[in-house]
């Protein structure tokens, strides 16, 4: 399986290349810099492998949510590659990579992934741990950091560029119930390859990212 990964939904600008199960990834926290560094680091990928675009099996990336404009820029350099070689598409959720990329093995317990939203505001979503994988409890919700509220007790390992900003204010929300904090995690592209199976493929026209922000959407959709 020959899969290439994307993600670019944070400040955190990442592309992971799948081949025959050997993963190659570029990667740097690169603010404003996705459009400038996505397209040169898929070709060095592809050149070091010895493919092509036509020789990839799937795309893979991140849907949201995350920055508008970081996220769209991904979205759409994926849909064009999908629509250009026919290839189908696994879109991942941001928060989903995010609870992998800081718990790879699966072995921390609950999570919590927390990416800045601004205007004093997160991304969440809070997942159990079952047999390794991470299971999202409820929706990926938006929201002032001091409105979070746990669905069950902890403790809860804490991840992403929310606790960086507002880690006071969420560990406070949580009660001090958490078992760790992750502030340095970002969702990247070599966990969107791990998890790539766990979503079902779609065509490059049903492709569409999750701002879960709907004034955002109703503005600049």
């Amino acid at each position: 399986m020959n899969r290439l990964a994307v993600e670019t939904a944070t400040d955190f600008c990442s592309v992971a290349l799948e081949v025959g199960g050997e993963v190659r990834v570029r990667e740097e926290h690169a603010p404003r810099r996705h459009a400038e560094l996505l397209v040169p680091w898929m070709r060095e990928l592809l050149t070091e492998a010895g493919i092509g675009f036509s020789d990839l099996d799937a795309l893979v990336v991140s849907r949201g949510p995350g920055g508008f404009t970081s996220l769209r820029i991904g979205l759409g350099v994926v849909q064009g590659l999908a629509l250009a070689h026919d290839l189908a598409v696994h879109p991942v959720s941001t928060l989903s990579t995010l609870a992998r990329a800081a718990d790879p093995d699966g072995t921390a317990g609950p999570v919590l992934a927390v990416l800045d939203a601004r205007m004093n505001e997160v991304y969440s979503a809070w997942f159990g741990t079952v047999a390794g994988v991470h299971e999202r409890i409820g929706e990926e919700c938006v929201g002032p950091p001091s409105a979070l509220t746990a669905p069950h007790p902890g403790p809860w390992l804490a991840a992403g560029s929310g606790m960086a900003v507002y880690g006071a204010q969420i560990e406070q929300a949580v009660g001090g119930d958490l078992s760790g904090r992750r502030p340095d995690a970002w969702p990247d592209a070599r966990s969107l390859l791990s998890l790539a199976d766990s979503v079902e493929p779609v065509s490059a026209w049903q492709l569409e990212p999750t701002y879960v922000r709907d004034k955002v959407t109703d503005q600049r959709g």
